[in-house]
């Protein structure tokens, strides 16, 4: 359904207009724009970040043209983030989840530095010897699934 004299519009298009229509201009929103900025050029590769910096800075300094609103500055601040976003690389957290190793007090980086070094871990259980933990855990699992028993497969003979 089109209006008459209206073009379609896609739902992208409709909620980009929307926030840009409601794009804050109070000073803590713009320092908030400024700091997400701020963030994603100190995760850009070393030979961008410099000239980055230097625009950065400049438009944030330099005072509004004439016909210029701080609303359209920060749109254009918006987009700006939008753009960074899709070209820094992605950061990766400093406290990662992993293996860490300690020995004599000082902790060995890349979990490397085992007691074992170069032998197999060794197990009771193989092939012909099952593990009575890993059988009940496959007879429960089964249980689970529906498969009481095996009375169905039998027949009657």
């Amino acid at each position: 359904w089109i209006r008459p004299g209206k073009s379609k519009e896609s739902r992208r298009e409709r909620r980009q207009r929307e926030t840009t229509k409601m794009a804050s201009t109070t000073p803590e929103s713009i320092r908030n724009t400024y700091r997400t900025i701020a963030r994603l050029i100190q995760r850009l590769p070393e030979r961008q970040a410099p000239m980055a910096w230097k625009q950065l800075r400049n438009d944030f300094r330099r005072s509004n043209r004439e016909g210029e609103s701080t609303s359209d500055r920060m749109q254009r601040a918006g987009e700006q983030i939008a753009y960074l976003r899709i070209v820094t690389p992605k950061e990766r957290p400093s406290n990662q989840s992993g293996r860490w190793v300690y020995k004599d007090g000082e902790r060995i980086e890349g979990g490397k530095g085992s007691s074992m070094t170069g032998r197999r871990v060794h197990s009771n259980w193989d092939g012909n010897n099952l593990d009575p933990c890993s059988v009940k855990r496959h007879n429960q699992t089964l249980r689970r699934a529906g498969f009481r028993n095996n009375l169905h497969a039998k027949g009657i003979f």
